[in-house]
Formats: structure tokens, sequence, C-alpha cells
């Protein structure tokens, strides 16, 4: 029983064209920008001076991560308890 309905396939998850601005990764995904490219958060701790190296950003934000989960789990704790 054929209805003769034909879908138009996803050209980016099979190395078509993908997003505009994207880059295509070797494994088939696409990264933000042009390679080399920070992301906005590690530009911005930069740029106010929080964080003086792209690595000491990351180890900053990877922090308030870690953070963040352990208030999240006092909170959790505090009201389901």
């Amino acid at each position: 029983m054929a209805s003769g309905v034909e879908f138009d396939e996803d050209k980016a998850a099979y190395g078509g064209v993908g997003r505009p601005g994207g880059i295509q990764m070797p494994s088939g995904g696409y990264s933000a920008g042009p390679a080399g490219a920070e992301p906005g958060m590690v530009r911005w701790l930069k740029a106010h001076g929080l964080a003086k190296s792209s690595r000491a950003a990351q180890g900053i934000l990877i922090g308030v991560v870690i953070v963040n989960i352990i208030i999240m789990f006092v909170v959790i704790k505090f009201f389901l308890l």
C-alpha cells in the first residue's frame, strides 16, 4: 500500500550542505565557527580580566559547573528528603 509520499533527507547529516557559517568536522559534525575560535564565555572572561589565558578561563568554567552541581544537589536534598 504505497502512497507515493517521499521525504527529503537531511543533507547536513549525510555530509551535504550544512549550516551556514559552520565548518564541517571530519566526524561529520559541525563546529561553531572558524578553527581556533574561542567560545563566547572564554572570550568574556578574558576580556573582563578574570582569566589570563584560554586554559585558565576553561578551568574557571569547569569550577562554575562543579559548584552548580553541588548547589543543585544540596537544594534537591533539602526539598525532597
